[in-house]
């Protein structure tokens, strides 16, 4: 499996390793995400399973990464891809995987509202866990500030 998806990603992937059993791990920077996206679809991974971030304050960054699988494809539904990518922590913007797989769509939306990441075609991003009140620094950062009672600690 993962020579084949090697093959297939020569030169969209900057790194796979194997993380473990049916576990792959697939580093691509930024801009190469949709065209991978879409090769993995072609290979039958049909949906997103979880989308989640990472701040890296200390290294100016923040890493994107979505857990892929199959649910049609018995064989393939055993495996889990991790696709991950990193963003510059001061204007994280990523285009948005909806159109490869639909599935992507609240989890994008949810990483966007509580680590900040901008998913560029996401067409339903705006508040969606956080309330439409809310400014300041999103609460997944790690330079957030609990407030209690109007004070910070």
């Amino acid at each position: 499996m993962s020579s084949d998806i090697s093959a297939r990603l020569k030169t969209l992937a900057a790194n796979i390793v194997v993380a473990a059993l049916n576990r792959l791990l697939i580093t691509v920077e930024a801009p190469k995400i949709v065209k991978a996206a879409q090769k993995l679809r072609d290979m039958g991974f049909d949906h997103v399973k979880s989308v989640t971030g990472i701040d890296y304050p200390e290294e100016n960054r923040i890493d994107v990464s979505y857990h892929v699988s199959s649910f049609e494809d018995l064989e393939l539904a055993k495996v889990i891809l991790e696709i991950k990518t990193s963003l510059s922590r001061l204007e994280p913007k990523l285009h948005s995987l909806i159109e490869v797989w639909p599935s992507a769509e609240y989890l994008e939306r949810e990483t966007s509202d509580l680590l900040g990441v901008t998913f560029e075609g996401q067409p339903a991003l705006g508040k969606l866990m956080l309330p439409e009140s809310f400014v300041g620094v999103p609460p997944l950062r790690k330079d957030f500030k609990i407030k209690t009672e109007g004070i910070d600690i």
